[in-house]
Formats: structure tokens, C-alpha cells, sequence
């Protein structure tokens, strides 16, 4: 018995951390205004994209600012997060909820030097390459949430963030060719 009540302390004690850590109350971002779209980094001539009517309730109640964007071919949804959340979360939650197969695939590091957590997606014969990262203003980034999450709530990095999320396709799923 002593294991578990051991576990359980260690678990509450963990769950307080980023409250009581002094650095979390800077790294709120919550004084700071949105910037614009503009100011986003990603490609500039891209399309806004309205968001659709299950994604503009959630936006509703976001810490920050969620628009979409295309180019025609790839989809970039824009978050723009001024304090630490767990609403910001991997595409691949989004993903599976809407019925996709999500396999991670591995880091990609574009020509720019920036590096992007990847996945690929699967519904029907419909196949996805998803790619993510998160910035902050001083140029430090992350390719996966759960480690900008605790970055930010325990004070290692102030806001506001830029998450974004590239979805492009890969092409079909042939399925015969894999029967």
C-alpha cells in the first residue's frame, strides 16, 4: 500500500509544481495583444479559410486566436496562444476524432533549420502528412506539445506562442496494392 500513497503524493505534488513555480505568472502572455495573422510565420499569399462551425466553438473558448489557412494545396491551422494550455493539443487528437489513423513519423528539419514534428494520417484512401511546431518569441521552438506545455508552465518560456500545423496530402492509399 505504501507504493501507491507514494505514487499518488508524487502525482499531486507534480499537478501543483506550475502553480507554485514564480516563473509561471510571467510566462502568461496574457498582457500582450495579438499581433495579426500577418505576423504568423507561415508563407504570405495564402487564403483565409473560415473555420467551420465545430472548430469556431472551440476557438470560442481558446486562449488565444485559431484561423486556417491554404495555399491551395496545404492546409496551415494558426494558433496563436497567450498562456500556457492543455487546449492546445497534437493534430493527431484532432485527427483521430475525425476518424484518421495517425502514425508518428520522424522529426523533419526544414532548410530554414527549423524543426517540425511529423505524422502521417489515414481515412479511406485519403493519406495525410501533418507537420507541427510551436514558437516563442526569442526563436526557441518545439515539435511536440506536451514538451512546449511544460516549458511554458513552468516559466522556461515566455508568450505568446505560435502553433502551427501544416496538413498536406501524401498522396492516395492505393489498397489494393497493400492487399
Amino acid at each position: 500500500m505504501k507504493p501507491v500513497l507514494l505514487f499518488y503524493s508524487l502525482c499531486v505534488l507534480a499537478a501543483w509544481i506550475p502553480l507554485l513555480h514564480p516563473a509561471s505568472k510571467q510566462s502568461t502572455g496574457s498582457a500582450v495583444a495579438f499581433p495579426g495573422w500577418t505576423s504568423a510565420p507561415i508563407p504570405t499569399g495564402i487564403s483565409n479559410v473560415p473555420l467551420d462551425p465545430r472548430a469556431a466553438r472551440f476557438a470560442a473558448d481558446f486562449p488565444g486566436k485559431i484561423s486556417t489557412f491554404t495555399d491551395g494545396t496545404r492546409t496551415f491551422v494558426v494558433r496563436w496562444v497567450r498562456m500556457p494550455t492543455r487546449k492546445l493539443h497534437p493534430a493527431s487528437d484532432c485527427l483521430r476524432g475525425l476518424g484518421y489513423t495517425v502514425q508518428s513519423t520522424p522529426l523533419f528539419v526544414a532548410a530554414d533549420g527549423s524543426c517540425w514534428g511529423t505524422s502521417s494520417a489515414h481515412r479511406g484512401t485519403e493519406l495525410l502528412r501533418v507537420s507541427e511546431r510551436i514558437t516563442d518569441s526569442t526563436g526557441r521552438e518545439w515539435a511536440d506539445v506536451s514538451a512546449w506545455f511544460w516549458s511554458a508552465a513552468l516559466g522556461h518560456s515566455a508568450g505568446p506562442w505560435w502553433a502551427i500545423t501544416i496538413l498536406e496530402p501524401a498522396g492516395n492509399l492505393d489498397l489494393k496494392a497493400t492487399l
